[in-house]
């Protein structure tokens, strides 16, 4: 599932989005290693701030793993809490395969007791 976050609404994706990161978000999804992590995952393009990312519904609430908005920015888990987005872990690794950044997701959330 996609969803769109533009001008502070939300909104169910009705026409694919195009972007680098939009795709990279697709191809990392469909190779997520977990059944319940892929059947999970929800892809959160917010076009207020301009970056793509794929939510996962955890035992710490919603964590996004958000995809980098230029080769020098890094990926990164980010938990949002009540106090604001909380940054939870970081790779760089833009040109790392999709299945190798799915693999790590899913480690990530697998040995922090998450999913």
């Amino acid at each position: 599932m996609e969803i769109v976050i533009a001008e502070g609404k939300v909104t169910s994706l009705k026409v694919e989005i195009a972007t680098a990161q939009a795709m990279a978000a697709r191809r990392i999804a469909n190779f997520l290693p977990r059944p319940e992590l892929l059947r999970d995952a929800v892809i959160e393009h917010n076009q207020d701030e301009g970056t793509t990312s794929i939510r996962f519904d955890t035992t710490a609430g919603p964590i996004r793993f958000l995809l980098p908005v230029s080769r020098e920015s890094e990926f990164q888990f980010i938990r949002d809490s009540d106090t604001g987005p909380v940054i939870l872990g970081s790779f760089r690794g833009f040109s790392l395969p999709s299945r190798t950044i799915a693999f790590r997701i899913s480690e990530f959330l697998r040995l922090r007791g998450l999913k």
